[in-house]
């Protein structure tokens, strides 16, 4: 059985979760519930869940706060928050689960059910990365989870991209490769795009590494690592305007 506690300020919403997981996920069992840090380091100290669902904004401070107190055994996390664009993307970049408020049942069902799968002994990894890039308030890393490993990468390392069918390919610097199962859509998104360019249906690139633009079949970007991608005609203008702006063009 799975055990489960709740940490939210608002009775209302912690009184919903427990109904959607009573009513969907018979096999969870709630170890309790508490509104605030305080209350939340003592049901932790009390328990020992498998999952913590945990809001961000709490009474006397916010779930990061209580992250960076506990000290003791580790459990899976599933971050609850209102909608805040830089906690979102920092929850992206640490590849961990979150919800937004209001969330529907099905996603909270879908994100225990993720929460189960996971391994365990990569959330230090995760939670360090969230904590530090919410403390800088800059993503610096990214946690990419492949099939053997959870990889911390240094954004600014990643040279591109290359999408297949459902997965991904991160090419970073010093020749590492890290087959992603995430879109190359989840990655533009991701990506600050003041730095990184969708050239062509499969492929993004850093545009730091760009060293050439090459005018031969419609047109080619030749990176510093020797790959020689194509460009898409319909995103060929809007690319060399970004390099313009990035000033990368070694050479056209």
């Amino acid at each position: 059985m799975l055990s489960v506690a709740i940490i939210d300020d608002e009775p209302a919403a912690r009184l919903l979760i427990r109904t959607i997981l009573e009513a969907r996920r018979p096999d969870v069992y709630i170890a309790g519930e508490a509104g605030s840090v305080e209350e939340g380091i003592s049901l932790l100290q009390k328990t020992t869940p498998d999952l913590l669902l945990l809001d961000i904004a709490l009474k006397d401070g916010t779930g990061f706060d209580l992250l960076n107190r506990w000290t003791g055994q580790l459990f899976q996390v599933i971050l609850i928050t209102a909608f805040d664009t830089f906690a979102v993307k920092a929850f992206r970049y640490s590849a961990l689960d979150f919800l937004v408020k209001p969330f529907d049942p099905e996603d909270l069902v879908a994100a225990v059910d993720k929460a189960t799968r996971q391994m365990s002994e990569w959330l230090p990894r995760q939670l360090a990365n969230l904590l530090t890039t919410q403390h800088k308030q800059v993503f610096e890393k990214i946690a990419l989870p492949s099939a053997e490993a959870l990889h911390l990468v240094t954004v600014k390392d990643i040279l591109r991209l290359e999408s297949d069918a459902g997965y991904t390919t991160v090419f970073v610097f010093g020749g590492e490769r890290i087959l992603v199962s995430r879109t190359i859509k989840d990655f533009e998104e991701l990506l600050p795009e003041n730095s990184f360019f969708r050239v062509h249906q499969s492929h993004i690139i850093n545009l730091h590494f760009a060293q050439k633009v090459l005018r031969e079949d419609g047109g080619y970007v030749l990176l510093s690592d020797g790959a020689k991608l194509p460009i898409s005609r319909r995103r060929k203008e809007e690319f060399m305007e970004a390099l313009l702006r990035f000033g990368s063009i070694r050479g056209l």
